[in-house]
């Protein structure tokens, strides 16, 4: 009996797992990680990008506040980051724009330059 076709299906086999199966494995680790490390005041994002900050939390669900006094309730898992927003310009470094540059430029040198 020939042993090739059984060979290349343990290949294809174990090529899928390695291709698919695992790289999904480590989403829902690093997601699982997120939804353990939630806490109050942090600004997060839910699956459906709706942004909000944490107000409580319990074991089952979280809720956000959308708007001032305005807070939905979102099963833990539907939250889908957390938001980082630096403090001030030093978290960044300092940013350098070219000799004669301004901030935002003037619309007389954007259609000069077109």
């Amino acid at each position: 009996m020939n042993a090739l076709p059984l060979l290349m299906i343990a290949v294809l086999a174990g090529g899928f797992w390695f291709l698919v199966m695992r790289p999904a494995k480590a989403r829902q680790q690093a997601q699982l990680k997120v939804v353990n490390e939630l806490s109050v005041g942090d600004r997060v994002m839910t699956t459906a990008g709706l942004f909000g900050t944490i107000r409580d939390i319990t074991d089952s669900d979280v809720g956000l506040e959308i708007a001032d006094g305005v807070i939905v309730r979102y099963v833990r898992e539907a939250i889908a980051k957390t938001i980082v927003t630096p403090s001030s310009a030093e978290e960044f470094g300092e940013i350098e724009l070219p000799s004669g540059a301004d901030a935002l430029g003037s619309a007389s040198d954007t259609a000069s330059k077109k």
